[in-house]
């Protein structure tokens, strides 16, 4: 199947040579600070809680830092860059297979599979007697979710991938083929369903600090999720219907949480809040992989960060004009107009040796690409200890704001479509109603009296916009209207307009080039021997 961008036409030419010349592999290299413990070190119950951290922040730092927006939100139109080279190449798709936002991104996946792999089979026979079965268990499932999202990612990026459940098999042996779709979601389905029965339940309340890992509520919402992407609309259904139930989670802002808002999740002090069903974690104590680069990445000036630069970066003109209704309260923190006031944004007076001040009004001047406006979502202003907490300076910036990967907006979201129960039709059904109003309502919006799967795709970039969710919902609609979806998009900036033209015939990115070169059996696509 055509991938949506060229590939690199050096990887044909080198292939031969660079393969013979190779004698190891980082298809599942980590940096050495995620590596697992093993041996009698986790003795205890609270050593083996903690030992899981890793899994939630380092091995996600190399493709959150930059290329986490570019493969999802820049390709899907939410966000632009000119200016900026890397970003440039994902708005106009002029990138091919060498970009390292590409093997970055596989590579951290990969590396959580890994780190997550050493924990399924070795802490079972290393732990210490004191650890207790339900820690054990408790940390097993956490491997096993992690693992599961990760291959749901590569899985929706790039379709077919090799499977790989044992590091120390593979390290013999990295030349192996690539396992169908239809195998690597019925992977992520068993190891989801090993999370919901091992991993620990929870009622999330204000203690946001016990929250930070995930819990078997998290598991069935991520399951939900998986059914939903792959038409199973009875159980996506059946699945979220039970988070519902189970009241775990909350809206920020909604009927059980009436004293917060939308503005909130994107507060440092609120991570791992009510609504956060999972979340990469980061610390930006300045020791390299366990900060965000949010901040930096996204800010429209440099007053508003904690380095003498910004990464510039923008709001499409299409996500400006067309991602958002009249009064919708999730606009003014997605991006940022003109006149737009933000309370809770600390800024510099000056970019050197000034005093901070707190509340920022966004000026045209101070505008992104020429786009009129600048990203607002996980911006979160000079350091200001009651709202951000403490950054690291002389790090560049880092934050420790979390970087949702899953909300209960999004669960009542899939709840909804679930039950409408195809992309076509609509439907009156009151508990589809409920969850879909449920999130309108929280912006500000009237209630919808019927709904129709466009309704819902539109409400989903409505909620989820800079959150890495549209491509892949761009992904599962049918590819000629994802493809016309895309090529109405204006990417340019409010003096010109730009359009792009799709000539491949899926969404799908190709493999990394140096991966293709390590591995040439990656295009060979193998049915996997279920253990």
């Amino acid at each position: 199947m055509k991938n949506i961008i060229k590939k690199s036409s050096a990887v044909a030419l080198t292939l031969m040579l660079l393969v013979s010349s190779s004698c190891s592999q980082d298809f599942i290299d980590v940096p050495a600070e995620g590596t697992p413990t093993m041996g009698n070190y986790y003795d205890s119950d609270v050593k083996l809680d903690n030992a899981t951290n890793g899994l939630y922040g380092i091995v996600w730092f190399n493709m959150n830092k930059e290329g986490y927006y570019a493969i999802t939100d820049v390709i899907s139109g939410n966000l632009v860059s000119k200016y900026n080279d890397n970003f440039a190449k994902f708005t106009d798709l002029s990138f091919t297979n060498t970009a390292s936002y590409i093997s970055d991104s596989w590579r951290s996946c990969f590396g959580a599979i890994a780190n997550s792999n050493a924990y399924i089979n070795s802490l079972p026979i290393s732990v210490g007697p004191n650890v207790s079965k339900a820690a054990l268990d408790n940390a097993l499932g956490e491997a096993h979710f992690i693992r599961a999202f990760s291959y749901f990612f590569l899985v929706r990026l790039w379709g077919n991938v090799p499977i790989i459940e044992n590091n120390a098999d593979y390290s013999k042996n990295f030349v192996i083929p690539s396992n169908p779709v239809e195998d690597v979601y019925k992977f992520i389905e068993n190891d989801l369903k090993f999370a919901i029965d091992n991993l620990k339940t929870k009622n999330r309340g204000a203690d946001y600090a016990a929250n930070a890992h995930v819990s078997s509520g998290s598991a069935k919402a991520f399951l939900a999720k998986v059914y939903l992407y792959q038409k199973k609309y009875d159980l996506a259904r059946q699945m979220a219907q039970e988070v519902i139930n189970s009241g775990e989670f909350k809206l920020l802002g909604g009927e059980e949480l009436p004293t917060k808002s939308f503005a909130d999740l994107f507060l440092q002090k609120n991570n791992n809040n009510e609504e956060s069903i999972f979340s990469w974690q980061w610390t930006g104590t300045g020791t390299y992989f366990e900060g965000n680069f949010s901040n930096t990445t996204f800010a429209p000036e440099n007053r508003l960060v904690e380095t003498t630069y910004s990464q510039g970066i923008a709001p499409s003109q299409d996500l400006i004009k067309n991602g958002y209704e009249v009064n919708d309260k999730r606009r003014i923190e997605t991006f940022m107009l003109p006149g737009d006031y933000y309370p809770n944004l600390t800024y510099a007076e000056t970019t050197v040796g000034a005093p901070y001040i707190l509340g920022y009004t966004f000026d045209i001047a101070n505008e992104t690409q020429n786009s009129g406006s600048g990203v607002k979502k996980y911006v979160i202003g000079k350091e200001n200890l009651p709202i951000t907490g403490k950054f690291n300076k002389p790090f560049n910036g880092e934050s420790s704001m979390n970087t949702y990967q899953m909300r209960y907006a999004e669960l009542l979201l899939i709840h909804a479509e679930a039950i409408l129960g195809s992309q076509t039709g609509s439907t009156t059904d009151a508990l589809a109603l409920k969850s879909f109003n449920a999130v309108r309502k929280r912006a500000g919006l009237t209630e919808k009296a019927s709904i129709s799967f466009d309704d819902i795709f539109k409400e989903r970039r409505s909620e989820l916009a800079v959150e890495g969710d549209y491509y892949f919902d761009l992904g599962r609609l049918p590819f000629a209207k994802a493809k016309a979806i895309l090529e109405a998009q204006d990417r340019g900036d409010r003096y010109t307009a730009k359009h792009i033209a799709i000539t491949a015939t899926s969404l799908l990115l190709p493999y990394p080039s140096d991966d293709l070169i390590k591995n040439p059996k990656l295009t060979e696509v193998v049915p996997y021997t279920f253990k």
